[in-house]
């Protein structure tokens, strides 16, 4: 369907479980640019039924534990530590099945289970189907990031993006992601079907999937974090050990980006905020090594704020 119009395509028969600057890209393309990338769901693919969780679990001892395999990297010519990559989502198209899993060890509560539960999530007509109940398919993207200096295991968020699990990282949001390492290196994978905020037992719609993106090169363009933009919101996000941490930095991240877009002082952005700006929680399912992830939106008020 979208491959076609996509100038480029990177399937999903090779992936990574580290975000690594020392990978060797699997494509290399020119910004500005579209390419169409498949992802597989969170256990690679080969969870097709909920017997296979056992036989498809990740070691938690492995450096980099086999979960949420990301597709990529893909260099991008002519990028610089110093520059941001501009990543629009242009089409999520998800596979026929996914899933969700309910572990004793993972969430934000630990005495739901007692064993591990898999439920097959059929998506048909528009809807995810859990059991007899039926869902609005709302697909997004789990993660996203370019290759920081030192590996970083897939599974967790940073400042170079990462396993954000934000809800805005669906069709019509651009992603605006730093880049440390030569060439960029982008990574994608971790599709959800649908996903609450805070991703509370740990898991979402788990899917494979096919994401259709439009890249721009944003030459000196790096921000402390990532930050995204809709329509109509600016986006900051952020991730520590503790909510306070991560609402710190979000928060600090947003004045930062208002006094760029808004042309307003600290004082005023932060003020702004408080009348304007929403804090809402990107994931928090307490998962080893995986502090709680924060946004904040802020409502677009055009190139400035009247003034009488």
């Amino acid at each position: 369907m979208e491959r076609s119009r996509a100038l480029h395509y990177l399937d999903r028969s090779q992936v990574e479980y580290a975000f690594d600057a020392t990978h060797a890209p699997r494509l290399t393309v020119e910004a500005p640019c579209e390419i169409m990338i498949e992802t597989h769901n969170s256990r690679g693919g080969r969870l097709h039924k909920p017997e296979d969780e056992v036989t498809t679990r990740p070691n938690p001892n492995d450096r980099f534990p086999r979960s949420n395999p990301m597709t990529g990297p893909v260099g991008i010519a002519g990028a610089e530590p110093g520059d941001a990559l501009a990543v629009e989502i242009l089409s999520i198209e998800v596979d026929p099945v996914g899933y969700v899993g309910v572990f004793p060890e993972v969430g934000i509560v630990r005495d739901v289970v007692n064993e591990r539960v898999v439920t097959m999530l059929p998506v048909k007509d528009g809807q995810v189907h859990f059991k007899d109940l039926r869902l609005p398919l709302k697909p997004m993207i789990g993660a996203m990031a370019c290759a920081p200096l030192e590996p970083i295991s897939v599974g967790l968020i940073g400042r170079h993006g990462g396993n954000m699990d934000n809800n805005r990282l669906a069709v019509g949001t651009t992603v605006h992601l730093p880049i440390f390492a030569p060439m960029g290196l982008f990574y994608v994978g971790d599709v959800h079907a649908t996903m609450g905020d805070a991703e509370m037992c740990g898991s979402g719609a788990e899917i494979g999937a096919r994401v259709h993106l439009r890249f721009r090169l944003e030459k000196g363009g790096a921000t402390e974090w990532p930050w995204l933009e809709t329509p109509d919101r600016w986006i900051t996000t952020a991730s520590a050990p503790s909510f306070e941490e991560a609402a710190e930095f979000c928060t600090r991240a947003m004045i930062a980006l208002l006094g760029q877009r808004l042309g307003v002082s600290p004082a005023d952005a932060f003020g702004l905020m408080s009348i304007a700006a929403d804090l809402r929680i990107n994931q928090y399912c307490k998962a080893p090594q995986l502090g709680p992830s924060i946004r904040c939106e802020f409502p677009k008020l055009g190139d400035g704020i009247p003034r009488v």
